[in-house]
């Protein structure tokens, strides 16, 4: 080989060199998991919430520390309902409220989130009609 064919040969092999170890690095902090670059883990479920049964007549009805049914930090919450004519739920300060709304059942799901995703859990309810005034 000449003296400019092996040059360009050591080059070329330093190159490829460079780009194999840095596409490497790549891979294995990919392996590490993505945790959207907070440095932190994504929330996750602690512990459940039981089904829940009430009277449409009885008024909000706090369920749960949000803060206890989920671990992480920097958790943020949202809440809902399956269907608000039955019960609406809420969320402050990370205690969930239910409040019966008319009779049947409905699902209520709870979402804790932060930088580096989210966890989610649900809960049946079922609301039951107060009972007519004289009735056995």
């Amino acid at each position: 080989m000449t003296h400019s064919a092996v040059q360009y040969t050591r080059s070329f092999l330093s190159r490829a060199g460079t780009l194999l170890l840095g596409l490497a690095l790549v891979v294995s902090l990919s392996a590490c998991g993505d945790d959207g670059g907070s440095g932190m883990n994504a929330p996750t479920v602690e512990q459940s919430i039981s089904d829940q049964s009430a009277t449409a007549d009885q008024g909000a009805v706090e369920v749960a520390d949000l803060n206890s049914v989920f671990s992480g930090e920097n958790l943020s919450f949202q809440v809902s309902s399956s269907d608000s004519e039955v019960a609406s739920a809420s969320v402050d300060a990370g205690t969930l409220t239910v409040t019966p709304q008319d009779g049947g059942t409905a699902t209520i799901s709870a979402v804790a989130t932060n930088d580096a995703g989210e966890a989610s859990t649900s809960f049946g309810i079922t609301v039951n009609l107060p009972e007519a005034p004289g009735s056995p």
